[in-house]
């Protein structure tokens, strides 16, 4: 019983399609920047591992489908600020209000070492119809990596994966 449910619970996907859709350009963002990247949903208040692609921390921190973090992640950070008022988080504080505003604004969010030390991270959100925010795309590194570029690079495939996403019948 046990190994059966784990297999069954291996095939379940918070975004279904999704995952393949992104595996091209999420490989293709991990080869050109050494990257460990991932999708994220927000679950349960947490920011919930989607799929993966190792990058050059995996040996250090090693991520992979399934896996939990709090929403203050930079991923966890772009789900909470593009999602709806309603969502039943703490109460907000003035600092949040004030970086999910410069999220909105800028598209993308960051996290250096405030959630694990030895890892930065770069995230964007990603898109369905209409243009909600479904998803989070999201790339980490090193402390020592310049984050500017890594940014432009996961803007650049998060708008790839948005794009395929909006095109998608039944997105």
């Amino acid at each position: 019983m046990g190994s059966r449910m784990f297999r069954l619970g291996l095939g379940w996907q918070p975004l279904p399609g999704t995952l393949a859709l992104a595996r091209g350009p999420v490989r293709e963002l991990s080869k050109a920047t050494g990257a460990t990247v991932g999708i994220f949903v927000l679950r349960e208040g947490r920011t919930l591992t989607a799929g993966t692609v190792p990058g050059e921390l995996d040996a250090v921190t090693p991520m992979r489908a399934g896996m939990t973090f709090p929403w203050t992640t930079a991923a966890g950070k772009i789900l909470v600020a593009g999602a709806p008022d309603a969502l039943p988080l703490d109460p907000p504080s003035r600092a949040w209000a004030r970086e999910a505003a410069r999220i909105r604004e800028t598209g993308f969010a960051l996290d250096r070492q405030e959630v694990m030390d030895g890892v930065c991270c770069v995230a964007v959100p990603l898109r369905g119809r209409g243009g909600a925010v479904v998803a989070a795309l999201g790339a980490l590194v090193d402390p020592d990596r310049p984050l500017p570029s890594l940014a432009a690079s996961v803007v650049r495939t998060g708008k790839v994966i948005s794009a395929a996403m909006q095109r998608r019948p039944g997105s």
